[in-house]
């Protein structure tokens, strides 16, 4: 019993590091453990179909769950233990430049990149302050000011200071934006009797 445990258990953390040094590029969303315990439960699956027994199969299957749990209980008590594991973001744009050193460290091509750019609904990278690839392998960003999507508050301030004519209605429960001066009755949510 016991050999099957500690087996088990070096399999799991040799799983863990192929999966680390073959890189982001393999994964999605999931943390690197966690595709080496799905990959392994996989494989014992299999191997319970080949007739190894049922008992050292659920065997097995505990210890792989047992083995992500701990090793999820360890990366959220040590910080130092969860980059080992599942790794860093790492920067490959800095201040609108491409990171050449960093995206060949992560086999990452600049087309990869840019379609992962493109997806993310941005045209130029000059337009993005840092970005990185997270552990995970996603894409993150952080735009320049000025080209960030403006949003309603922006704009409420934008009409306020250029057009301070306009005020916000706020009378009856509706928001909206009338002229000063104009003397339109608020909205009211009844219906014509035509359409009844």
């Amino acid at each position: 019993m016991w050999i099957i445990v500690w087996s088990t258990i070096l399999l799991a953390c040799i799983g863990t590091l192929f999966l680390r040094i073959a890189g982001r590029k393999s994964i999605s969303q999931m943390t690197i453990p966690q595709v080496m315990i799905l990959l392994a439960i996989g494989t014992v699956l299999g191997s319970e179909v080949s007739g190894k027994g049922m008992t050292n199969t659920i065997l097995a299957l505990g210890t792989f769950i047992l083995f992500l749990i701990v090793v999820e209980w360890i990366t959220l008590r040590s910080n130092r233990i969860e980059s080992i594991l599942k790794g860093k973001s790492v920067s490959v744009i800095h201040e609108g430049k491409l990171e050449i050193d960093n995206l060949r460290r992560l086999r990452v091509s600049v087309d990869d990149l840019e379609k992962r750019l493109r997806m993310v609904g941005i045209s130029n990278i000059e337009d993005v302050k840092h970005g990185t690839i997270e552990n995970n392998g996603e894409f993150g960003y952080e735009l320049y000011p000025e080209a960030k999507p403006v949003t309603k508050k922006d704009m409420e301030l934008m009409l306020k200071a250029y057009l301070p004519q306009l005020k916000r209605d706020v009378s009856s429960g509706v928001k909206r934006i009338s002229l000063e001066g104009d003397q339109t009755e608020p909205h009211r949510d009844e219906v014509p009797t035509h359409l009844q």
